[in-house]
């Protein structure tokens, strides 16, 4: 291999790599709305009378869901069509029925445009509808207050839809159908597609690609990636002083 490419070609492969990675939303670093990955793809905070999507003290975002008073989801305009993808998203919440139609991911702006297709949580399914496909899974072996890892996947022929438990060691396919349900048009967190059913929920760890190559296990391995407990960072950053001053005696 020649001298320069012996430099170059390793960082096209990282660069390429990581190129089907659009948008990373890692609300734990404070900031609802940024992508972590560049400045594309920032999201917009969308809400009626006092509604508010907030962060939890573990670093998770809360969506309120539908109450009334108190509705908000996120959203911001996507790449467009795209022949494969893979959403990957950890929810948690405690109650996996809490209607119809419940968004939880949401593409497009409203059920009748085209390519539109939702997450959603509706009449004790968990289910992934779309224009082209649709496929859906029962919510009843879901545990209450316990972190699911959700992947929807769009491969050159099946809609897939995985749904694992926290600490699961391998990604559990729930369900699968062929066909195509859509593109991603739109990134909408926390809202169905007509953005009238929203589904209350902790939500971590968003990862959106533009291919479907990316590991589900691996995705399943982060985990929700969530950061400390206030109080928890400040006894570890107490009890490293305290051990600091102990070796300088």
């Amino acid at each position: 291999m020649p001298f320069y490419l012996k430099y170059i070609y390793p960082a096209l492969l990282i660069s390429t790599s990581q190129a089907a990675l659009v948008a990373h939303y890692d609300f734990a670093d404070g900031n609802l709305l940024d992508n972590e990955v560049d400045g594309n793809y920032t999201l917009t905070e969308f809400f009626d009378g006092s509604g508010a999507v907030t962060t939890n003290p573990d670093g998770s975002a809360l969506f309120p869901g539908n109450d009334g008073t108190n509705e908000a989801y996120l959203e911001t305009l996507g790449p467009g069509g795209s022949p494969t993808f893979t959403v990957s998203l950890w929810i948690k919440t405690d109650d996996w029925t809490q209607g119809s139609f419940q968004g939880i991911f949401s593409n497009n702006i409203s059920s009748a445009a085209s390519f539109s297709w939702q997450l959603d949580s509706s009449g004790g399914d968990i289910r992934v509808a779309g224009t082209g496909a649709s496929t859906s899974t029962s919510a009843a072996a879901l545990n209450t207050d316990s972190w699911y890892h959700f992947v929807v996947r769009k491969t050159s022929t099946d809609l897939e839809l995985y749904i694992t438990e926290q600490g699961a060691g391998t990604a559990n396919l729930a369900s699968s159908v062929a066909g195509s349900p859509g593109g991603l048009q739109y990134f909408r967190l926390g809202a169905n597609r007509n953005t009238d059913s929203l589904f209350r929920m902790d939500m971590a760890n968003v990862k959106i690609y533009t291919d479907d190559d990316v590991s589900i296990d691996s995705l399943l391995a982060e985990g929700p990636e969530l950061i400390p407990e206030p109080s928890t960072s400040l006894l570890f950053s107490l009890s490293s002083i305290t051990l600091l001053l102990r070796r300088r005696r």
